[in-house]
């Protein structure tokens, strides 16, 4: 085990594997322009997927209830088109302030003073207002829009939104006052987005507010929404989101606190503190905004209904109200994890609801690179250790597996800690190095394939090399040990037979013969072991395994012996002597293998049960029958009928073994056939009993009357009457001895 290990280790391929794993890692660790680009377009893909798949069948539930006030498309065809007059809004903010909505945040920004009518009219008709001038100003200031609305906007807990520029020829503007309390020592080098200027709302309005927050969306490079700025600056001063700031007005607190470490000289943000609760952020003072679920997962009510009061204090009492907009024509849409036409004032509830449940936030922890780099470098080990020397089919499983096991882990994290793991570049890993194995794997099974093919292309059928191939067959270069059938033929006379041929006569008669005896033993799953002279040698169970292999190697005598007659056929239509052939087949342990020299090896069996068969062969010609099988060979038959024909002990053996003919398949046996064997049998059993009268009259009439082979009758009549009772050994057990092979 421990040399198999140092052998996996020390392989090339492992190192081409740890040296793929390294490449994918420092890719992650380092990459930077286009290519981190890509990298995080594809993470983006991967965080959608990912989020939609695990989002709550229902939406989740919270403690707060937040709605969003909708001017959509009813809004403005009952209210008129938008923006409304500040009149309007003020009206809007009264209702929902009378329905008991704690906290109203505007999606919206007033950076302009609406134009007061009277201004319009004193404008208009100088003369008309030289002459009113005093009343007219009494009527001025009662129906200025932005004073109603300031006046609205002062009875409530509301917050303004305002946009952040990136225009540096623009006025640079900022609100006069934040909520964010943030050192001067955390100025310096700062990773949060530092803007020139930013639209805000008119004095007037703003002041009258207790809060602000900026509205701006961060989309990454493809244009979606999954993080959100929670804090962005102008300058020295650094502004809430305007989720952050209705949370912070949710909640009562004063101030938003900041923490921030320095490393290198460079700052970096780490989160904020409002009240009792503490969000942390990455450097750039963003949050993975934990989307509810698809578009209108909060309560929509629609800002038309809340004027006319067809909702009211039910539907809105305790609530936190975002105002803003689902109409397309307002282009307040956004491109979202959960949704291509989000409303962007959804995306504020989405963040609020988190900010006020910090568990519901998902986070990629500072930690999460070092996890992601661990996880690929073993991802990395596993498959370059495991995949070493096994089949494409293996690896494809295991890098299905690995890959599974990496993304269960993956979404484990996700759903149960809302950690957020970089997921592609292990995946991409996986797939590299499934590649890259499964090519080498291939490559090898194509060499492995050819060896068997060449090793055994003279043995075996090509659909038996194709079947051992798929198993996967072993080329051990040492011998193994089975219980086998192995089998002899050889032509009877042939030594004669060739003298009457020329050589090319000689060899074309042997070619016509093996071919047709080497198809049936191919036909009944044998395997060639050689070819000497006329003598063929085949074997059973191996190299593929086969369990019915003394019933196929009879089967296969069987069928070369009814052969015989095509065979003979083809020769008289050529002027060629007929063949006879002895077949002998034995069964018991072998070793089998690719056995030999240095120079020339041959897949071979040995063993005094390959020696046995040759000798049973041998001993056809004694008995003058065509096959001849031992009795471990009889006994694993089933179907098959045979004729017992003599109790021997061959040269080389001390122990005696029974021998015996196969007739034919038991169901196409006729009745003479029948009656024959059973006589043999009877008659064998006198002789071995010593019943020499009964045995040789038996013998006699069988000879007579036979239908089967009869030589065998003969044998044994001579051997009676040569048999001197007085010289037989008291242990005589009927064996006969063979003296030569």
């Amino acid at each position: 085990m421990i040399i198999s290990l140092l052998k996996k280790i020390t392989s090339k391929h492992f190192y081409i594997g740890v040296l793929i794993t390294l490449l994918i890692a420092s890719i992650e660790f380092f990459s930077t322009g286009a290519v981190a680009k890509l990298l995080n377009r594809v993470e983006g893909i991967i965080y959608d997927s990912r989020l939609q798949l695990t989002l709550a069948e229902t939406p989740r539930k919270v403690n707060e209830s937040v709605v969003i006030i909708d001017i959509d498309e009813k809004s403005m065809q009952e209210q008129g088109r938008f923006p409304w007059s500040r009149s309007k809004v003020a009206e809007l903010v009264t209702k929902l302030t009378d329905a008991g909505v704690i906290v109203i945040a505007f999606d919206i920004f007033f950076s302009e003073p609406e134009v007061n009518p009277v201004t319009k009219i004193m404008t208009e008709l100088p003369g008309f207002s030289a002459k009113y001038s005093t009343p007219l100003t009494t009527i001025k200031q009662q129906v200025d829009a932005d004073t109603k609305l300031a006046k609205a906007l002062a009875k409530n807990d509301i917050t303004l939104g305002f946009l952040l520029i990136n225009d540096e020829l623009s006025e640079h503007k900022a609100p006069t006052k934040s909520s964010v309390v943030w050192r001067e020592d955390d100025h310096t080098n700062s990773q949060i987005n530092d803007y020139p200027g930013a639209i805000i709302n008119i004095p007037q309005l703003q002041n009258a507010a207790v809060g602000q927050g900026f509205i701006n969306a961060h989309s990454d490079e493809d244009g979606f929404i999954r993080k959100a700025a929670l804090v962005n600056r102008v300058g020295d001063t650094l502004y809430p989101s305007l989720a952050l700031e209705a949370a912070r007005l949710y909640t009562l607190a004063n101030t938003i606190e900041t923490r921030s470490t320095t490393s290198n000289g460079i700052t970096l943000f780490e989160g904020i503190k409002f009240h009792n609760k503490w969000i942390q952020t990455d450097e750039y003072g963003q949050v993975l905004i934990p989307y509810k679920g698809g578009a209108r997962s909060f309560p929509y009510y629609s800002a038309t209904d809340v004027l006319t009061q067809r909702v009211g204090l039910k539907e809105l009492e305790g609530s936190v109200a975002f105002i803003g907009t689902s109409a397309v024509g307002l282009a307040d849409l956004r491109s979202t994890p959960v949704g291509l036409q989000y409303p962007g004032v959804e995306v504020h509830a989405n963040i609020f609801e988190g900010l006020m449940n910090p568990q519901l936030l998902p986070s990629k922890p500072s930690w999460s690179l070092g996890a992601s780099l661990i996880i690929i470098i073993i991802t990395g080990l596993v498959l370059s250790f495991f995949s070493i020397g096994k089949t494409a089919r293996f690896i494809l499983a295991l890098s299905i597996i690995v890959a599974g096991v990496v993304v269960a882990i993956n979404f484990y994290l996700w759903s149960a800690q809302k950690v957020s793991l970089p997921l592609f570049m292990t995946l991409l890993l996986t797939t590299l190095l499934a590649s890259y194995y499964i090519i080498v794997g291939s490559i090898a099974e194509m060499k492995h394939s050819k060896k068997i093919k060449t090793m055994f292309d003279q043995y075996v059928p090509p659909e038996r090399i194709n079947q051992l191939i798929e198993q996967g067959g072993n080329l051990a270069k040492t011998s193994e040990r089975r219980n086998m059938t192995v089998l002899f033929a050889d032509i009877r006379g042939f030594t004669s037979l060739s003298e009457s041929m020329s050589a090319h006569q000689l060899s074309e008669y042997l070619n016509q013969y093996l071919s047709s005896i080497t198809k049936i033993i191919f036909d009944n799953n044998g395997t060639i072991d050689k070819y000497v002279g006329d003598m063929v040698m085949a074997f059973w169970n191996a190299p593929l395994i086969d369990k019915d292999h003394a019933q196929h190697g009879v089967e296969a005598a069987l069928a070369m012996n009814e052969g015989l007659i095509e065979i003979n056929a083809v020769f008289a239509q050529q002027n060629l002597p007929a063949i006879s052939i002895g077949v002998g087949l034995s069964s018991g342990d072998m070793n089998v293998g690719d056995m030999g020299s240095i120079y020339r090896k041959a897949y071979t069996v040995l063993g005094d049960a390959v020696n046995l068969g040759a000798r049973v062969e041998s001993l056809t010609k004694f008995y003058g029958v065509a096959i001849l099988v031992t009795e471990e060979t009889m006994q694993a038959c089933s179907g098959i009928a045979f004729r017992l024909i003599d109790k021997v002990q061959v040269v080389g053996k001390t122990t005696s073994i029974a021998l015996y003919e196969p007739i034919n398949y038991t169901k196409q046996l006729n009745k003479e056939q029948r009656n024959e064997i059973e006589s043999s049998l009877k008659a064998i059993t006198f002789f071995h009993n010593k019943e020499w009268e009964n045995a040789l009259s038996l013998f006699e009439q069988l000879e007579n009357n036979a239908v089967l082979n009869a030589g065998v009758y003969r044998v044994y009549i001579e051997r009676i009457q040569s048999t001197d009772i007085q010289t037989l050994a008291k242990d005589w057990n009927g064996a006969f001895v063979h003296t030569k092979k």
